[in-house]
């Protein structure tokens, strides 16, 4: 892999140092852009913020600069004879390696002097703690004593009384740039080639990752509620595209985020077992066929939303909400409304479903990928939005892996920092990997120097016109393309869209980049590093993915009647990979585990009892055992049985419960081999998947000898034939009897008499 510029860690140094003397820093190339302003070891004890500058850039006509803003006491004592100050850099800087760096150094490292003429300062008298007051500065065009073209620090200084030792230079201050693009061109041959305008595109994205409850709920509803309410981050982010600026906007969609407002506005509800709705088909005996789904592992058929019908949940009727519930779903269905209004007929980019890691999922569970661009697609449609599918990484920095298995009409932006060079691309867009990859700008990103925050506003703007009058001034004609950061929010978004609308600057739709013709680049420009590859998810996060999407396979498999179960449990397995989830994944595992034991554990609810122990009296018997089904839903089951080789189970047919309910089985069990077996029956679905519910019985085969039987048959033969000849003997001798008695011709017998027991 190819690394960064080493340089850039001492190029901070170099500027600092060489500002001291207002001159500038050159580098040779740029870093990734700063999560954060450098440390401070002591804090301002006035804090300066600029609410404005006009005009928000300079050129050669003799317009005053006027710069409006606050200054607030956050010290613990009164401040008096607050003296405010413009200042200004005399030196220009000319590269966007320079203005990286000039942004990164110390926030109290000297940069410019202070225009101290008469009338151009302004006075706050007195300063409570954590009071705030207003101040305005004008100062003359003439009075900035700066000529050069290229971008120049603008600032104010504050200094004040208080019982501390008066600082002779400042008790607080703000920067920021301003770039000087004069109106007229400079003669022919004078000077470096220029362009009479540069574009620029602002891409502003909605997203917030999600994190649910064990049972599918939206989880940290109350930090929603704040997000989406007024003053809330969700809630600015939307003012920006109704601010009334005529700069178009291209919306950046992490579509995971209006369906958990959705589900917000109908009632926060948990994952549901119930019938799917829109349904139309009436159920029949045979189930239907369903991907196979090794044991922990994902489904063999990765799509989960092939049927799917309900993208958005809606509040089911005769649902009672609490009074927090009803608040929080009313400001939930405004923001959703005003978000289907304000991008109903402007760019939005789609994001894969619940922001994925797309890197990541490219190393360890590709079919996530896809899955989350069909979910994106249906969850967008259903909002009514048009939208185009797009990868583009929080960090503006993109695996290779990921570019490749990208789908052809997705929008893929990267930062200029994705490459060891950023590539010279007249449009900035580039052909990478197959794909058309545009090209963004860290450094607009980055936004201005501290103490001020970066991702102000009015510092955004700063930095996006700074960074465009560079490109105008080398007479490049590649777009600026600004991402806002990820966690951007802002109280009056107009501060940064006021001041775009200078005459060098030409706003466009990212859509419009993405239809021009790209310049080839090699796979091998990019630096994707080692440091990079760590901070992706790893493979745990994908393997308890895998396992809930299993659970909610077989769950949806065992209910008897069409569901949205397996659609629930993907959105919420994609939700848990979200490239957001990078700095807690260990949470992020662990809440999807969590919901993986809370399926299993309603799995658990079929359940099956048995006697301990039984015993046939021949080689097969009825084995009587119960099922119950603890499901508030009609299931689908079928037993099956595992033993030690001598038992085997008959007349296992499915078999179907309604919610609640019990019934009682008479399988046939039939021994193969004499002795005492041990014999598990488990409740499986339809198509032999253990759902957990089982129970053991011990069996014993009393099994009857063969030669016993022949023993009694015979002992039956020589009983009926002993029978049957005293039968005929008896009617023989009655025969010999009558014939005695009825002959005339013989003499009667004399009787004879037997006296038993007695002598004669």
């Amino acid at each position: 892999m190819t690394a960064r510029s080493p340089l850039l860690v001492a190029l901070a140094l170099v500027v600092a140092l060489l500002g001291l003397a207002g001159g500038t820093a050159h580098a040779a190339g740029q870093g990734k852009p700063r999560a954060h302003a450098p440390a401070r070891a002591d804090v301002d004890p006035l804090r300066v913020h600029i609410d404005s500058i006009s005009p928000s850039t300079l050129s050669d006509d003799d317009r005053p600069i006027t710069i409006t803003g606050t200054v607030t006491n956050q010290s613990d004592e009164p401040w008096t004879e607050i003296n405010l100050y413009a200042f200004r850099s005399l030196a220009p800087l000319v590269d966007a390696s320079t203005l990286a760096a000039s942004a990164t150094i110390e926030d109290d490292a000297f940069v410019g002097e202070r225009v101290i003429t008469p009338g151009t300062e302004d006075t706050v008298a007195e300063l409570e703690p954590d009071q705030t007051q207003d101040f305005s500065l004008t100062v003359p065009r003439s009075e900035l004593t700066i000529s050069e073209p290229g971008v120049y620090w603008l600032g104010v200084h504050a200094s004040g009384i208080s019982s501390l030792p008066r600082d002779d230079f400042m008790d607080g201050r703000a920067r920021t740039f301003i770039p000087l693009v004069p109106a007229s061109k400079p003669a022919k041959g004078v000077g470096p080639a220029t362009v009479d305008s540069v574009e620029s595109a602002i891409v502003v994205p909605i997203r917030q990752t999600v994190w649910l409850t064990p049972d599918g709920r939206v989880d940290k509803v109350g930090r929603w509620a704040r997000s989406l309410g007024v003053g809330g981050r969700l809630h600015s982010l939307l003012s920006a595209g109704d601010s009334g600026s005529e700069v178009p906007l291209t919306w950046l969609v992490d579509p995971a985020v209006p369906a958990a407002v959705a589900r917000l506005a109908a009632g926060n509800p948990a994952r549901s077992l119930a019938p799917d709705p829109a349904a139309t088909e009436t159920p029949t005996e045979s189930p239907t066929e369903q991907p196979d789904t090794p044991e922990g592992g994902a489904p063999a058929d990765p799509d989960p939303y092939a049927t799917a019908s309900d993208p958005v949940p809606q509040v089911v009727p005769g649902t009672t909400l609490t009074e927090s519930q009803q608040q929080v779903a009313a400001v939930a269905q405004a923001w959703l409304d005003r978000f289907k209004q304000l991008t109903a007929d402007q760019t939005v980019l789609s994001l894969p479903f619940g922001d994925l890691d797309v890197s990541a999922a490219a190393a360890h569970g590709s079919t996530y990928y896809q899955q989350a661009v069909r979910r994106s697609s249906q969850v967008m449609d259903y909002l009514g939005v048009r939208s185009t599918p797009a990868i583009a990484p929080r960090d503006g920095i993109l695996s290779p892996a990921a570019i490749e298995a990208a789908t052809p009409d997705s929008t893929i932006l990267v930062a200029d920092t994705s490459f060891a060079e950023p590539p010279d691309a007249p449009q900035s867009l580039v052909r990478l990997l197959d794909h058309k990859v545009i090209v963004t700008s860290s450094g607009a990103a980055a936004g201005g120097p501290g103490p001020t925050a970066a991702a102000d506003p009015l510092a955004l703007r700063q930095r996006l016109l700074s960074e465009a009058a560079l490109r105008l001034q080398s007479g490049s004609t590649a777009p600026v393309v600004m991402m806002l950061p990820a966690d951007w929010q802002s109280a009056d978004s107009s501060r940064l869209f006021d001041g775009l609308d200078v005459p060098w600057l030409r706003p466009v739709e990212v859509a419009d980049l993405a239809l021009r013709s790209a310049v080839s680049v090699s796979g091998n420009d990019l630096a994707y590093l080692d440091e990079d590859e760590q901070a992706e998810l790893g493979i745990a996060s994908f393997s308890a993915a895998d396992r809930l999407t299993a659970r909610g396979t077989l769950l949806s498999r065992l209910l008897s009647q069409q569901n949205l179960v397996r659609q629930q449990v993907a959105d919420e397995s994609l939700m848990g990979l979200s490239v957001g989830h990078r700095a807690n994944r260990e949470d992020a595992v662990e809440s999807t585990a969590a919901a993986s034991d809370f399926i299993t554990d309603q799995l658990d609810s079929v359940t099956i009892d048995a006697p301990d122990a039984v015993t046939l009296s021949s080689e097969s018997g009825p084995l009587g055992a119960d099922i119950v089904n603890g499901l508030d839903q009609p299931v689908t089951v079928r037993i099956a049985a595992r033993s030690d080789g001598g038992l085997r189970l008959e007349d296992l047919e499915e078999i179907q419960l309604n919610a609640g309910a019990r019934t009682r089985i008479l399988p046939t069990v039939r021994a193969t081999e004499p002795g005492i077996h041990q014999l598990e029956l488990l409740v499986t679905d339809l198509e032999g998947a253990p759902l957990g519910g089982s129970t053991a019985v011990q069996i014993r085969a009393a099994q009857v000898s063969g030669i016993i039987w022949l023993l009694i048959a015979g002992g039956a033969l020589l009983l009926f034939g002993t029978i049957a000849v005293r039968l005929v003997r008896r009617i023989r001798g009655r025969g010999g009897d009558e014939e005695a008695t009825t002959d005339p011709g013989e003499p009667a017998d004399e009787p004879t008499t037997t006296h038993v027991g007695t002598d004669a």
